[in-house]
């Protein structure tokens, strides 16, 4: 799927990046490229037409901060659209340090579940846990067979009963094996069903209500394309399934199809299977895999770029501070904005007329107060923390004991809070005719 979809997206990339402006014209040609590649790859129309669509209007619309060329914004936009259709972030595996975990896969026949099982396993052991397996396969001839060879290249037990058809007294056995043998993780494979299979799908539902496992794991074959939206929707609605790993994503053409459908569903996407060994096993992270996808070098420092410039206060944000009436979360959003391009005593001395009335005490905000302040507004209220009722001292000893800080901290953040809306006041009063403000485009308050 890198290859198919990543080298047409990376030349649709490339040839907006190599040509002349970034009008009108030339986004409207790096939209359709890329509709054409996201299609060849099997994304489904509706999705792919929504990815294209808000790159289109975004790329046009966005209003540049100073400093950001907008191709690079451009570039930006398409990596976090195509971040959103793949789900958003990251969903790590749950490695519980203080009791047993009972994993439960399930998928269709013939989607990798059983090589699947052995990955999980390697990647589970080499994060230091004791794990074993069960398998409950017993309808497909070798299951058994296949599981044990896979499991003992990493010296994982596996447990099973191939003449038994009773699935679920075979699950039950074998946990209870591995749990009086304390085992931290156990990976129950099932038998492959197909969302027209009733009975399997009945059967599936039993075991996991005897069983009760931790979490249910759908295994979906990259090569279903669009199909995978259907198989996932029916599973969810038998099981309530806690993630999607989607294998046979090697040289598959409909891999797009498959990951931005499983997305779809609603389903945290968590591992891909990229590969028929034990080895071609990776966890699931949308930035990064987007990056690899888009294949642009160093995207990485370049969307640190575009996200810190973009980071700047919005014309609304600036007014509210120029007006004084700065709320608590407000403060906190716009320091922390601040605090990436530098310290914000720094940036207001920029300011002509300005920088000479800063005392060496004023707005000292340093990554160590930055976080003492936020553990305390953690432990305020919402109308506490947008400005809605007074602090008085009974509000102060509550907030203290909240956030485990001295009654002195608290007020030290209620000062902070003051001589920030009174430097605000300062800036609107230091400049007639029009403020300028670094970081901020010429002219934008004036």
């Amino acid at each position: 799927m890198l290859g198919t979809l990543g080298n047409k997206l990376h030349k649709a990339i490339t040839n907006f990046i190599r040509g002349g402006v970034a009008d009108k014209e030339a986004i409207k040609q790096l939209k359709n490229e890329m509709l054409r590649a996201l299609l060849e790859s099997d994304v489904d129309f509706e999705i792919a037409n929504k990815v294209v669509s808000e790159v289109e209007k975004k790329s046009l619309e966005k209003e540049l901060p100073e400093g950001l060329s907008r191709k690079k914004s451009v570039i930006g936009i398409i990596h976090d659209e195509l971040v959103a259709i793949l789900g958003k972030k990251h969903y790590p595996i749950t490695i519980n340090p203080d009791r047993p975990t009972i994993i439960m896969l399930i998928g269709i026949q013939g989607s990798g579940k059983t090589t699947t099982t052995a990955k999980i396993a390697k990647y589970i052991k080499k994060r230091g846990k004791k794990v074993a397996v069960v398998t409950a396969d017993n309808w497909r001839p070798g299951a058994y067979e296949q599981l044990q060879q896979l499991c003992s290249q990493i010296d994982v037990p596996v447990y099973g009963d191939p003449e038994n058809k009773r699935t679920v007294k075979i699950a039950q056995a074998g946990i209870k094996k591995f749990l009086d043998e304390k085992y931290n993780y156990i990976i129950l494979d099932t038998a492959g069903r197909h969302k027209e299979e009733k009975d399997l799908l009945n059967e599936m539902n039993e075991l996991y209500s005897k069983i009760k496992p931790d979490e249910v794991i759908l295994v979906i074959d990259g090569n279903l394309g669009q199909t995978a939206y259907k198989q996932a929707k029916a599973f969810a609605e038998k099981t309530p399934i806690g993630s999607i790993i989607v294998t046979k994503l090697d040289g598959s053409a409909k891999g797009g199809g498959a990951l931005s459908a499983a997305a779809a569903a609603k389903v945290p996407i968590k591992f891909i299977g990229n590969g028929e060994t034990i080895n071609d096993f990776e966890e699931f992270n949308p930035t990064s895999f987007v990056g690899r996808l888009l294949g642009l070098g160093d995207i990485e420092g370049l969307l640190k770029e575009v996200k810190e410039l973009e980071a700047l206060p919005s014309k609304e944000q600036a007014l509210d501070m120029l007006s004084g009436k700065i709320t608590f979360r407000q403060m906190m959003e716009l320091l922390g904005q601040f605090s990436k391009m530098g310290s914000m005593k720094r940036m207001l001395s920029m300011i002509p007329g300005l920088g000479m009335t800063l005392t060496d005490d004023m707005l000292d905000i340093s990554k160590e107060n930055m976080k003492k302040f936020e553990v305390i507004m953690n432990s305020m209220t919402d109308k506490e923390l947008d400005n809605k009722v007074k602090l008085n001292q009974s509000r102060i000893n509550r907030i203290a004991r909240g956030s485990g800080r001295s009654h002195t901290e608290v007020k030290e953040l209620i000062n902070q809070h003051k001589m920030v809306s009174q430097m605000m006041k300062k800036m609107k009063k230091s400049r007639r005719g029009g403020l300028q403000i670094p970081g901020f485009p010429p002219g934008m308050f004036g």
